[in-house]
């Protein structure tokens, strides 16, 4: 039961999965979102603490994992908001993701509810397809960020 961990730019690739730490690292040219991702190693154990809300969000929940693989542990923590509408920080992979590779889920609190979030690398703004009701990938090739006008190229799937 080998389990890969290979250290990637901001974070580790665990097994396939990558978890991340970040921040947008703000400037005084947008608004400051104030959400990002800590990771801490402590020999095979792996934490990630994520905080998706900011002071213009209301609906707030928490929900998080701990999942095992032999003598190696993977521990998520995340404060999100429903009603967000920027994120520079990085979701954990899906708690099936870790079991469809054969992890054992040791704890769980509450349920992520966020899937298919694109976020802007311009300007951070998410695309949420639940919301807009289109996969982003059905989008237009001249599709453009609504708020800073970006192109459709510099969107990354963030969950």
């Amino acid at each position: 039961m080998d389990i890969i961990i290979e250290k990637i730019p901001g974070g580790f690739r665990i097994d396939g999965l990558e978890i991340k730490g970040g921040k947008c690292g703000c400037t005084s040219v947008l608004p400051c979102c104030h959400s990002w991702s800590k990771l801490k190693r402590n020999g095979n154990v792996f934490t990630q603490t994520s905080k998706a809300t900011t002071p213009e969000t209301a609906d707030h929940f928490t929900w998080g994992y701990t999942v095992r693989k032999g003598d190696v542990v993977v521990e998520v923590q995340m404060e999100d908001a429903r009603d967000k509408r920027i994120f520079s920080g990085y979701y954990p992979p899906a708690l099936e993701d870790w079991e469809d590779r054969g992890w054992e889920v040791t704890s769980q609190t509450g349920a992520r509810e966020d899937f298919g979030l694109w976020r802007c690398a311009a300007c951070k703004w998410l695309y949420k397809e639940a919301v807009e009701k289109v996969r982003f990938d059905d989008l237009p090739a001249d599709w453009r960020c609504p708020v800073c006008k970006a192109g459709k190229n510099v969107f990354e799937k963030i969950a």
